[in-house]
């Protein structure tokens, strides 16, 4: 009898510690879930872009005339899945005109942007907002270099417009952006004729000249985020 109270006694000792042990790696568990999506996340990506460019003064009013290629690399750094940072470099060719006042020349930029994402960006299938697509804005402040009068010269610009972000396979990203680029002067075509001191050059009511470009870019995933999964 006092053996069938003690193996009784140590059966039941047993099944509570199992059933501690189980319950424990559940809240453990538990705890992880909210940070699942992140496990596979990265905080940063890289990538390359390319497309069309133009610009708006006083030797061209209509868009997409004297279309060139643009091409350069970005950076982007994500906050979270709204709110992102980008640093991107770039590269286009201008011309136009004729005559004395014909211009040919290459125009560098450096932009700094703040995004915006209108979906929570990321892969969750458990969040109710969360897409591997997004429409976005963006602003910020840039520079321009270019040539004026045969020599180099830095212009400040606004970079502000819209594009897409879509997540594809593995660490692979794809987007495609409208850019304009707001030149804080009037002389983007590198000719003192076109400067016209008591008039409107016709392509903003600001006097200044725009450069405009329709890109698309491949970016690639880096600087992994870690668990962090809450610490009992």
């Amino acid at each position: 009898m006092h053996v069938y109270i003690f193996s009784q006694s140590r059966i039941g000792s047993h099944m509570y510690f199992k059933s501690k042990t189980f319950i424990l790696v559940c809240l453990l568990c538990g705890l992880c879930l909210p940070s699942h999506a992140q496990l596979n996340d990265y905080r940063a990506e890289i990538g390359v872009l390319g497309g069309a460019a133009y610009y708006l003064g006083d030797a061209n009013l209509t868009p997409f005339r004297h279309t060139t290629i643009d091409y350069g690399a970005l950076f982007r750094y994500r906050f979270d899945t709204r709110f992102a940072a980008r640093a991107e470099v770039s590269r286009a060719r201008l011309y136009g005109g004729s005559g004395e006042t014909a211009f040919d020349h290459a125009v560098n930029m450096l932009d700094l942007c703040g995004e915006f994402n209108f979906f929570d960006l990321e892969r969750n299938e458990y969040k109710r907002f969360s897409k591997t697509f997004a429409p976005y804005l963006f602003v910020g402040v840039g520079f321009m270099d270019y040539s004026y009068e045969q020599a180099r010269t830095l212009g400040v610009s606004i970079p502000f417009g819209i594009g897409i972000k879509v997540k594809l396979g593995g660490r692979f990203n794809f987007n495609a952006q409208f850019s304009n680029r707001l030149l804080l002067k009037d002389d983007l075509e590198g000719v003192a004729a076109y400067n016209d001191p008591n008039g409107l050059n016709g392509g903003n009511l600001l006097n200044n000249d725009l450069l405009q470009t329709l890109t698309v870019g491949i970016t690639f995933d880096i600087w992994k985020r870690g668990c962090d999964c809450h610490k009992l």
